[in-house]
């Protein structure tokens, strides 16, 4: 009689043995969700979970030789993916970056694609693909193209997509507003210093010609100036040698 024994290879233990008709289950970690087919020595593994994953083997002897043979079987546990999303990157000149995730699941492959056309790595379109990831400088006009991102593993597969147009259109409103913000704060401040120069300015003429009404009443209250002195008395010799003359 045959003797059908089933292991997990890492931690190596015993699942399940069939002989001489009957079942018999030993690990207890599966909680009764493992059943071993009588008709063809199948082991069943029912409500996977993630721990689940692992190396197993199965051990076939035959009753009448001894003769043994194993097979190696290796089991992976995947997880649906749901909630695929699309994150932007751009700089000023349309230049951007997609950055596709999800929000549960276990992605074992990631495809873009524009206007329903996959896309791979091009240097003379600017588009580089890595992964979950994709590079694009964008140097035409503005159109309405789609960008796709599908996310895929074994067991399911879900897709999320973004117009270029509205990437663009963000990037671009952002860029005025921050030209406007930078525009409007430049003019304030060259106005507020013009003002104050003015305000320099102003106040050093007010105290220039405020010195000079100064200086000039002193001088009227003194006595003449050397030039005004020397004036008067030329005028009065030439009156003196004008009255000796008649």
């Amino acid at each position: 009689m045959d003797e059908v024994v089933w292991k997990r290879s890492s931690p190596s233990t015993k699942i399940a043995r069939y002989l001489e008709g009957s079942i018999k289950y030993f690990n207890t970690t599966y909680n009764n969700r493992i059943t071993l087919h009588s008709g063809n020595f199948s082991l069943e593994i029912h409500d996977l979970r993630k721990e689940d994953a692992a190396e197993y083997e199965v051990i076939v002897t035959a009753g009448d030789s001894g003769d043994e043979r194993r097979k190696r079987i290796q089991l992976k546990v995947y997880e649906l993916v749901s909630g695929a999303n699309i994150t932007v990157q751009t700089t000023v000149t349309c230049n951007f970056t997609l950055t596709c995730t999800v929000t549960s699941g276990d992605p074992t492959s990631f495809t873009w694609w524009r206007n329903g056309e996959a896309l791979v790595n091009d240097s003379t379109r600017h588009i580089r693909v890595v992964g979950n990831t994709l590079e694009v400088h964008h140097t035409a006009e503005v159109e309405d193209a789609v960008y796709k991102c599908e996310v895929r593993n074994p067991i399911s597969n879900e897709a999320a997509e973004i117009r270029l147009r509205d990437i663009c259109k963000l990037d671009t409103c952002e860029l005025e507003t921050n030209l406007h913000d930078n525009f409007s704060k430049s003019i304030s401040a060259l106005i507020a210093s013009i003002n104050i120069v003015g305000v320099i300015v102003g106040l050093i003429f007010t105290l220039y010609f405020t010195l000079r009404r100064s200086a000039a009443g002193e001088r009227g209250s003194a006595e003449p100036l050397p030039n005004s002195s020397i004036c008067a008395e030329f005028q009065a010799a030439k009156s003196s040698q004008q009255q000796a003359a008649s």
